[in-house]
């Protein structure tokens, strides 16, 4: 009897031991479907800033290239604009000598006005 007794307790225990491991498993389940889920929603999270960076990248891309060519251009600008003021820094003296095509009087006050 006192066999049967320390093998009905020993069950007793092995059953606690069971569920006490099957709720744990449930709740072990439980937790990687949780973790599954966030697993996915991070990685669209992901892809969504990568579309997102590549988008700005592109823009800022377009952006670097205008200003590029913008350099380029103002570059070529004022060096056309050197080139005509520094070959023409002789004919700039010959402008400063020619004489007004209208001469202008010296300013005095009219005599018939009143003070």
């Amino acid at each position: 009897e006192k066999t049967v007794y320390e093998k009905t307790e020993l069950k007793k225990d092995l059953e606690a031991k069971i569920a006490q491991l099957e709720s744990l498993i449930k709740k072990l389940h439980e937790e990687i479907e949780e973790a599954k889920k966030q697993i996915a929603e991070t990685e669209v999270e992901i892809k969504k800033s990568s579309q997102t960076r590549e988008a700005e990248n592109a823009e800022f891309q377009k952006v670097v290239a205008d200003q590029r060519a913008t350099q380029s251009i103002l570059a070529k600008a004022l060096q056309k604009l050197k080139d005509f003021y520094v070959k023409n820094m002789g004919s700039k003296v010959a402008l400063a000598q020619q004489t007004p095509p209208v001469q202008f009087n010296n300013y005095k006050n009219n005599e018939g006005a009143s003070p």
